[in-house]
């Protein structure tokens, strides 16, 4: 018997990139977003602080000069619910056109983390089979949805409210009430119940988990405008996508100080 090699995530990228890459036709009006879990997911949910979302654009650096940014965010729990991204929770910043080299100095991806490889491959794909076919571009991002998890004897005083709330009693003709006791979920030893109705709760919370049940793997969606197509609000969850890229370094940034929930 032959014994065949497999091919690596960097044969993928030589394939794609090892050319005269400064020639690809990069799709300019497009982001592709998928993720990374650091964590065990659970019925489809994995907390927040052990999950990356991770996004993929062209970038022009000069005339004539592209750069394939690929960022890596984290999540924290602020007051008003969650805030993705930004400078400061910024994990990684990379350009995909640049090979990857053991220990990823830089700009560069690391060869041996060949989760975060495949993933930018991935995306790139995704970037280009929307760019052949742009009416099936998403018109913004979308976000994961958002769980709080409460302690049980905690559980009992929980209220709902908010716009989000409001909005969807209208539409199902129930009372704010019997919405949140009909969505609350049982996880472990909390009761979780749907972020944007239960936020103003924020101090009580044990812990916020994301929803990847029906949250796409990859994704495709436009941007016209920067930064404010990468800088948003939805529900309960605000992100900025594009502030922390800084050409001069790939290397994570350091911890900040930032809000934490009651701890468990």
């Amino acid at each position: 018997m032959i014994a065949t090699l497999q091919p690596t995530p960097l044969d993928a990228w030589r394939r794609r990139f090892g050319g005269e890459h400064r020639h690809l036709d990069l799709p300019r009006h497009a982001a592709a977003l998928g993720y990374l879990t650091h964590g065990p997911v659970i019925d489809g949910l994995v907390e927040i602080g052990k999950l990356t979302l991770v996004i993929l654009y062209a970038d022009r650096v000069r005339p004539g000069q592209d750069a394939l940014r690929l960022a890596g965010f984290s999540g924290t729990p602020v007051p008003w619910g969650v805030r993705w991204g930004g400078a400061d929770q910024c994990r990684f910043c990379k350009d995909l056109l640049f090979q990857p080299v053991l220990g990823g100095p830089g700009l560069r991806l690391d060869v041996a983390d060949t989760d975060l490889l495949r993933l930018g491959l991935a995306l790139e794909r995704e970037l280009d089979r929307h760019a052949r076919h742009p009416q099936l571009l998403r018109r913004r991002v979308q976000l994961p949805k958002l769980w709080v998890g409460f302690h049980q004897t905690d559980a009992a005083a929980v209220t709902g409210d908010g716009p989000e709330l409001a909005s969807y009693a209208r539409q199902e003709r129930l009372s704010a009430d019997v919405l949140l006791a009909r969505l609350r979920r049982v996880h472990g030893d909390m009761v979780l119940h749907p972020l944007p109705w239960v936020s103003h709760h924020w101090q009580q919370a044990v812990t916020i988990f994301a929803d990847l049940e029906r949250f796409p793997r990859r994704q495709a969606f436009s941007i016209h405008r920067l930064p404010a197509d990468l800088v948003g609000f939805q529900g309960a969850a605000e992100f900025d996508f594009h502030s922390q890229l800084r050409p001069a370094t790939g290397h994570r940034p350091s911890s900040p100080k930032r809000p934490t929930m009651a701890s468990a």
